[in-house]
């Protein structure tokens, strides 16, 4: 077995029945001319691929009472025909109170944390004209972050089969007594780690003071304007993806000049955002802002399978200027990428490897059992926006190509919206997963998002 990295295993602490950890990435095939495939050739395809992909082979042991951090052990009753479920063909607006429904349910822990699930002939999907062989990929975050995620999704969707990493011998799960035996054998030496946490953590804070007084960044304003989109989260889930053009958007960006696609779509974002909660009555007072992650695979090594930071990027809605707006923007995400990557930040973010399980879980019991109080004010970002590309459109399911990507994203804290931006070739979605407790429009909410899109346009070519 192999212990779950602390920044891997948060994400099982912080899961509540109202907030499952579980992002969905779905993927649309076009047949065009061809046959569409049956359910059988669609289930060999998947399975005999996803049987060979070691991450896929593993589930989740914790510990007891969460004394130790978890381990991954490889399931000897893994069977990968048990992870993949199939739905009638529907519509759009079906599909998307599908996937919503298929987030939020609970994966089973008892087996690795993952799920497929097919629905065959799909109408009314935008890139596509005729109906679609579409696969949803649901995982834990546990397992993957996005970047891993997009791997794992290129292994399941080529000709040749990925590299066999199935085990010569599976042992058994251990015992949860001996498990536990483990854990309590291990407690000191994880207290007197703990113990060693607050005196590193005033050195890291120290050295992060003299990084701003040296003027190496500019912190992010630590308050922003709290929002009905900032509220205690429900169960309940919408979705809903609006489609643009990559080599449009890229056009656009060189209009500009010295700005990225992702800068582009933060803008939109934090257009869009601010133009609903003025027609909903609620104008922010102030710049909103978005929690941005950004990936550190390629940085640095690193044992977890989540790899990335946060950024607070602040959206500047508080400028009339589009263009303008979108250079502040690029000038925010270089400044905070310069704060999150540096070495106070990463000492910091270093320090929860020294924190047992048991600690972390019972502080966030603790602290989402406090009362809440009521403030017109939240914690630097309003809303997540992730932007994970999937690459070139060379992805293929028994014989049909990849026209499309989208998905469903996890809620967590006050975000009662996040925006998840993923592409596929030249084919981009921004997808919306939200509380309709908050988010009481997503209908208007979508048509914001194109009007907004047109708005940026319009002022990259007067």
């Amino acid at each position: 077995m192999m212990q779950v990295d602390p920044r891997d295993a948060v994400f099982a602490y912080v899961e509540t029945p109202s907030a499952n950890q579980t992002s969905v990435s779905t993927f649309a095939f076009d047949s065009g001319e061809h046959p569409k495939p049956g359910r059988d050739e669609l289930m060999r395809w998947i399975t005999e691929r996803a049987g060979r992909i070691g991450i896929l082979r593993q589930r989740m042991i914790r510990v007891p009472f969460d004394l130790d951090h978890p381990y991954w052990a490889e399931d000897p009753a893994f069977a990968a025909e048990e992870h993949v479920v199939f739905h009638d063909g529907r519509g759009w607006e079906e599909l998307r109170t599908l996937l919503a429904d298929i987030q939020r349910q609970p994966l089973n822990p008892s087996r690795p944390m993952w799920e497929i699930h097919i629905v065959n002939g799909v109408a009314g999907i935008a890139e596509i004209p005729g109906d679609a062989t579409v696969v949803a990929i649901k995982m834990h975050h546990s397992m993957a972050d996005g970047g891993l995620g997009a791997t794992i999704s290129r292994q399941l969707f080529t000709e040749n089969l990925p590299t066999d990493e199935r085990p010569a011998a599976v042992a058994a799960i251990p015992s949860r007594y001996s498990m536990a035996a483990a854990a309590v054998s291990s407690l000191p030496r994880n207290l007197w780690l703990l113990a060693g946490v607050v005196p590193r953590a005033r050195r890291v804070q120290r050295l992060m003071r003299a990084e701003r007084a040296q003027g190496m960044y500019e912190a992010p304003a630590a308050l922003r304007p709290r929002t009905v989109l900032n509220q205690p989260l429900g169960p309940e889930r919408v979705f809903d993806a609006v489609f643009f053009s990559v080599p449009e958007l890229r056009a656009m960006r060189s209009a500009i000049d010295g700005v990225t696609v992702n800068d582009l779509m933060l803008t939109i974002v934090g257009s869009t955002m601010h133009r609903y909660l003025c027609e909903v009555g609620t104008a922010p007072e102030g710049s909103l802002a978005a929690g941005v992650p950004l990936s550190t695979r390629n940085a640095a090594e690193a044992t977890s399978r989540n790899r990335f930071v946060t950024l607070a990027v602040d959206l500047h809605t508080d400028l009339p200027d589009l263009v303008e707006r979108a250079r502040a923007i690029h000038r925010s995400v270089l400044m905070d990428t310069v704060r999150k990557t540096g070495p106070g930040e990463t000492q910091f973010d270093a320090l929860a490897n020294s924190i047992p399980g048991f600690v972390v879980r019972n502080g966030l019991r603790v602290l989402g059992a406090l009362p809440t109080r009521q403030s017109s004010t939240i914690r630097l970002a309003n809303t997540l926006v992730t932007n994970v590309p999937k690459g070139p459109a060379d992805m293929v399911l028994c014989g049909s190509t990849v026209a499309a990507n989208f998905g469903v994203a996890p809620l967590v804290g006050l975000g009662g919206v996040v925006h998840s931006v993923s592409s596929v070739g030249d084919s981009l979605a921004v997808n919306i997963t939200a509380d309709p407790r908050q988010l009481r429009d997503d209908r208007r909410y979508v048509e914001l998002l194109r009007e907004s899109f047109e708005d940026l346009k319009a002022a990259v070519y007067p």
